[in-house]
C-alpha cells in the first residue's frame, strides 16, 4: 500500500496562515469527537481501500466507514452542492490526513461555500453518511439515485439491485432481479 502525506503540507500552510495565532486548547473528548467526525479516528488516515462484499473494493475513511460521492456535485471544476441540512446527513470529508491504497494523483481538494476544504477523488467531493452506524456499512449507496460508494479510481459504484422478497438469490441459483419490465 502506498502511504502519502499529500494533505499534510496543506495543513501546514493553513496553520501558517493563522499569523501565529495558536489553535484553541481542546479537551481530549472534544478533539476525539472532531477527529471521529472527520473520519480520521486515531489512525490519522483520511482515505483507504477496503473490501465491501457485493461492492468490491471501495474507498473508506481511516475508521472503515464508507465514503460517497454525489452526482449533484461537479468534477470539472470540482464543487460541492451539499450544504446546510444536506451536510449534516452527508458530512464532507475534510482535506487532511494520510492516503493509503488510492492513487494520490487522483486526490485533491475543493474549497466549500463555508471556506472549509473538502477532499476529492477523481474530482468528486467525498462524504460520509450519517446513516452508516458501523464501520463497513454502506447504507447510503444508491440513496435518492444520487449518492454512491466510491471505487479506488474515483468512479461511482452502482448499488447492488435487491431481490424481491421470497425470490431465489444468485447464491441459490436464481438470476439477478432488475425490476419489472426489464
Amino acid at each position: 500500500m502506498r502511504t502519502g502525506g499529500l494533505l499534510a503540507g496543506g495543513a501546514l500552510v493553513l496553520a501558517a496562515a493563522g499569523c501565529g495565532a495558536e489553535p484553541p486548547d481542546r479537551g481530549d473528548a472534544e478533539e476525539e469527537a472532531l477527529q471521529k467526525q472527520a473520519g480520521l479516528g486515531e489512525s490519522g488516515i483520511a482515505l483507504t481501500v477496503r473490501e465491501a462484499g457485493e461492492f468490491g473494493d471501495i474507498v473508506a475513511d481511516g475508521d472503515g466507514y464508507t465514503l460517497y460521492l454525489s452526482t449533484r456535485d461537479g468534477t470539472e471544476p470540482p464543487f460541492s452542492s451539499c450544504t446546510g441540512e444536506c451536510a449534516e446527513q452527508w458530512p464532507p470529508v475534510p482535506a487532511e490526513g494520510e492516503i493509503e491504497g488510492v492513487d494520490e494523483d487522483l486526490v485533491g481538494r475543493v474549497v466549500r461555500e463555508d471556506g472549509e476544504e473538502q477532499l476529492t477523488l477523481g474530482g468528486a467531493p467525498l462524504y460520509r453518511y450519517a446513516g452508516d452506524v458501523e464501520p463497513g456499512d454502506a447504507n447510503g449507496a444508491g440513496l435518492e439515485g444520487a449518492w454512491f460508494a466510491v471505487a479506488p479510481d474515483g468512479t461511482r459504484i452502482e448499488a447492488p439491485v435487491p431481490s424481491p422478497p421470497g425470490a431465489p438469490s444468485q447464491q441459490d441459483g436464481g438470476s439477478e432481479w432488475v425490476g419489472p419490465g426489464y
